[in-house]
């Protein structure tokens, strides 16, 4: 592992209750909708990316050449045995595993935004390094779509214990509702694919035509 900097947790053990199937299975390009973003994160200038899934998954929808050098050494698989609990038991999982690395900061990831550019993630990463080191009590910087904050986000490690408080399926978002001041705390962006959730089948469909057109 890289010296840890700004390290990522990919959530990836949802039960896709909306869709009615594992969607992270699903076929999308040349692979599936988890490996896809998998694989940009992988390539984006996080150190580190932490696959949090539940204590069961096989991880075939993962492609293969992802288990080899040079991309294995870019990810951890974290099996989650509290995971059908509710989000929040899966981002402690990812929490107790990525706090070992003592990182400057913890972008939190979704298996189900595939479209997410490396540009976005990267600028959200030099953003938040920039900030950090102008005001080191920033308790998180998030990207933002017509003015709401949306994942990802990276949190600081002062946010930590707020979070193992979490309980449910309550996630980042839940710290983000604490601050009434978003000042210096968001990055607005103009894609909305990077914000694009396949969360039903009718999402999925969309979203086979939007890759298939080479995006």
């Amino acid at each position: 592992m890289k010296n840890s900097r700004i390290i990522a947790i990919l959530l990836a053990a949802g039960s896709s209750k909306r869709m009615g199937q594992k969607k992270i299975t699903l076929p999308l390009g040349n692979s599936t909708i988890g490996s896809f973003g998998l694989r940009k994160f992988i390539n984006s200038k996080i150190d580190h990316v932490f696959v949090v899934t539940k204590e069961d998954d096989s991880l075939n929808w993962i492609s293969k050449d992802l288990f080899q050098k040079p991309y294995k050494d870019s990810w951890t698989h974290v099996p989650c045995t509290s995971a059908n609990k509710g989000q929040s038991y899966s981002l402690k999982c990812g929490l107790t595993q990525a706090l070992k690395t003592k990182p400057l900061g913890i972008m939190i990831l979704l298996a189900d935004q595939p479209f997410l550019s490396i540009q976005t993630i990267n600028e959200i990463h030099q953003i938040y390094l920039k900030r950090v080191s102008q005001n080191s009590t920033i308790p998180f910087l998030a990207a933002s779509f017509q003015g709401v904050p949306r994942p990802p986000i990276i949190l600081s490690p002062n946010t930590i214990p707020d979070l193992f408080m979490l309980n449910g399926d309550e996630g980042a978002r839940a710290i983000i509702r604490n601050h009434t001041n978003f000042e210096g705390l968001l990055v607005e962006f103009e894609n909305q694919w990077d914000f694009f959730d396949i969360d039903t089948k009718e999402a999925y469909e969309v979203a086979k035509r939007y890759e298939h057109k080479g995006n």
